[in-house]
């Protein structure tokens, strides 16, 4: 091979390495993009555009909720809005790590939004739920759904071992139990729950 041929070679290898390079990031840049707006698109439906504050969430956790945006998930339920510590997260009808990562699910078995007795809603504690370390009694749940919202007042914050699950029970009067993993900064598999349980006090159609 004389020298202008290599030139001219390693001139098209150059300019291949560039246009692949500038590919990469253009990818990039829209994964970031519609990670970030992923589940707000949700929200969106039901009205709701603000996107989350991930401040305080791990790292780990932000990386997980990017990568859920880029796949398609069920509907929406609702939205859990808690506005006295800043939350407001998409509810989905299961526990699926997809729909965790994404927001917060229902817990199967429990009731759901517009049935009586006690909705469950999991959430993991280092994204969304890492808010309610911050929540009192006697501050308002909000679910709203399509069809209706619901107000609930916070009754009762508690710390329970992991293999106790008297408060996702039945209960006598329409609640909502929001369930994640305590302590909140502890690293690897945490050995309790942080619960907050909420009484209905009122409901309307929208």
């Amino acid at each position: 091979m004389d020298a202008r041929t290599c030139r001219h070679y390693w001139h098209k290898l150059e300019s291949a390495l560039w246009i692949a390079g500038a590919a990469l990031l253009v990818t990039y840049l829209a994964i970031r993009i519609d990670a970030t707006w992923g589940s707000e698109r949700d929200l969106s439906r039901l009205d709701v555009s603000s996107p989350p504050d991930v401040s305080t969430w791990s790292s780990s956790r932000v990386q997980a909720y990017q990568a859920s945006a880029l796949v398609e998930t069920d509907p929406l339920i609702g939205v859990v809005e808690i506005p006295a510590v800043g939350l407001q997260v998409p509810l989905y009808s299961d526990t699926s790590e997809l729909h965790l990562n994404r927001g917060a699910g229902l817990i199967p078995g429990m009731a759901r939004p517009g049935s009586t007795g006690n909705i469950g809603v999991a959430g993991h504690r280092d994204g969304y739920f890492r808010s309610l370390r911050n929540v009192k009694v006697g501050e308002i749940i909000d679910v709203r759904t399509r069809g209706a919202r619901y107000r609930y007042r916070i009754s009762s914050v508690a710390v329970v071992p992991s293999t106790d699950a008297r408060l996702l029970g039945p209960t006598a009067r329409p609640a909502i139990t929001l369930v994640t993993c305590y302590p909140f900064y502890f690293v690897g598999n945490a050995p309790q729950r942080f619960v907050v349980r909420g009484v209905l006090v009122h409901s309307e159609e929208t």
